[in-house]
């Protein structure tokens, strides 16, 4: 007659649950995490800081000069993407809409970067170093 196999230990079954236990407290605390709403753009042309426009649910259009002549912006619920540049290989107009605090649209010919910002609230700073 043979012997059956035991699978799982009393300890296996402490372990396991420790762990899950880990998981489960961590995935509440991700879900706690605030999303930051995306307030402004910030356009910068040869890497100073020209224009910042708030990201509005009303269409705009704006044109930005650059050095190869310029290139025309579209603002348009809450999003932001170049429509037309006069570089050669257009990507920063193939990069589309942004719209999330981070993102950037990158133009090298055009020298031209534009960032999506988000709303700071004091409640949010944990320390100043000055």
């Amino acid at each position: 007659m043979k012997k059956q196999r035991r699978y799982f230990r009393k300890g296996d079954v402490i372990i396991y649950s420790i762990i899950l236990t880990i998981f489960i407290t961590l995935g509440f605390q991700i879900t706690k995490f605030k999303s930051v709403d995306a307030s402004s753009a910030e356009v910068y042309v040869n890497n100073q800081l020209k224009y910042v426009y708030p990201l509005e649910v009303q269409e705009k259009d704006i044109f930005v000069p650059t050095d190869i002549g310029g290139v025309n912006i579209k603002i348009k619920d809450k999003k932001i993407r170049v429509t037309t540049s006069n570089s050669p290989l257009k990507l920063n107009v193939k990069q589309g809409w942004i719209s999330q605090p981070g993102e950037v649209i990158i133009g090298v010919p055009d020298r031209l970067i534009v960032k999506v910002v988000g709303q700071r609230k004091e409640e949010d700073v944990d320390f100043i170093i000055k």
